[in-house]
């Protein structure tokens, strides 16, 4: 009977129907409706309607096993869309792609794309890679190395010339490329700072409950200067130990997060994160527009597009924009076929952060 509901409970997710739709997208999504993935679904279907896509969502709640049962009940029942939406969350995506072998659907990688070990590993078992039709990942690396970097920087300003700053990272997890990228970032600012002191890398799961015990844990035995959180829900896990340590965020300790939430921008507000880092979840909205090119692409035969594009901080110089203008959520406000490539004569796409903000009306 719980397998069952279960069942039901994933399945029950549907977003962006048109009635004549262009083409059709599935995406599996490896979270669930609120959150960093929710958000994710949020711009996904609002460019969805934008560029006539009909999107069907299943969400398999950050568990893998549940992204593989989607997949295959999905293939299973027939009448697949043009494309597929993977994500290589924790290394997952080989074991969808050999499900997906021999299936005529495209696939489309977004946010973690294949890994170069599991593509030469799928190659060697004759795995079609062929499918696989364009990407699109943020520079991951870029904005961990940023966030550790805005941590140095505050804390230096309180710290007598010379004395070592003494940093706790708290990680992702320890396969999702993403979490990978974003720490090797963070490792290379500590390596770019002498007077910093790494004192653990981690992994939290991405989850705030576990990285609030893991935090109070260190505190209770440590002195730790500057707290770097792999995301804002890890960031705000260990802001609410260091609270409970007797620490003041902003003052004698200091955070830094990364998602753009509602809640993260606050928190730069008030000083308590030096920046959230972040624009992601717009990948899917962008994935919709890639998707689209390639639909009503003008050259014949399959081309790969393999999109990297740079997330943004916001800080306290520019929270207040950020929240005048994305604050609300309202993804439909924007007009995502500006976006696109076919039709409107631009030779690349600009996902950038001044261009969301200009299409959301600042």
């Amino acid at each position: 009977m719980a397998f069952r509901l279960l069942w039901i409970w994933c399945f029950l997710t549907f977003a962006g129907v048109a009635q004549s739709a262009d083409f059709r997208v599935t995406f599996i999504n490896p979270g669930g409706e609120t959150g960093f993935w929710g958000d994710v679904s949020r711009t996904m279907a609002a460019a969805a309607a934008d560029l006539n896509v009909e999107l069907e969502i299943l969400y398999a709640d950050r568990q893998p096993y549940i992204m593989e049962a989607l997949l295959k009940k999905r293939l299973d029942d027939g009448d697949l869309p043009d494309y597929f939406v993977l994500v290589n969350e924790n290394q997952s995506a080989a074991r969808l792609l050999q499900l997906m072998d021999g299936k005529p659907s495209k696939v489309f990688f977004l946010l973690n794309k294949l890994t170069a070990k599991q593509k030469n590993n799928l190659e060697r078992h004759n795995i079609d890679l062929r499918n696989i039709v364009a990407s699109i990942v943020p520079d991951n690396e870029t904005a961990g190395y940023e966030m550790a970097q805005s941590l140095i920087e505050k804390a230096r300003k309180l710290k007598p010339q010379g004395e070592p700053i003494h940093l706790l990272a708290l990680t992702g997890d320890t396969t999702t490329p993403a979490g990978l990228q974003r720490e090797t970032g963070m490792l290379r600012a500590v390596a770019d700072n002498p007077d910093v002191r790494l004192l653990h890398a981690i992994p939290t799961d991405w989850n705030e409950t576990i990285a609030f015990r893991r935090a109070r844990d260190v505190f209770a035995r440590t002195k730790v200067d500057v707290v770097w959180g792999a995301n804002d829900d890890i960031a705000f896990g260990a802001l609410k130990a260091a609270v409970e340590a007797g620490l003041i965020p902003g003052e004698n300790i200091f955070f830094a997060g990364l998602n753009w939430s509602l809640r993260g921008m606050e928190a730069v507000r008030e000083q308590n994160l030096t920046m959230t880092h972040g624009g992601h979840f717009f990948a899917g909205a962008w994935s919709m527009v890639m998707l689209r090119d390639h639909f009503f692409r003008t050259v014949e035969g399959e081309v790969f597009v393999d999109v990297l594009f740079k997330m943004s901080p916001v800080t306290l110089e520019n929270v207040d924009l950020y929240l005048t203008n994305l604050g609300d959520g309202n993804w439909e406000k924007i007009d995502f076929s500006q976006f696109r490539k076919t039709g409107s004569g631009r030779s690349h796409y600009d996902f950038s952060a001044s261009a969301i903000l200009e299409a959301a009306g600042s």
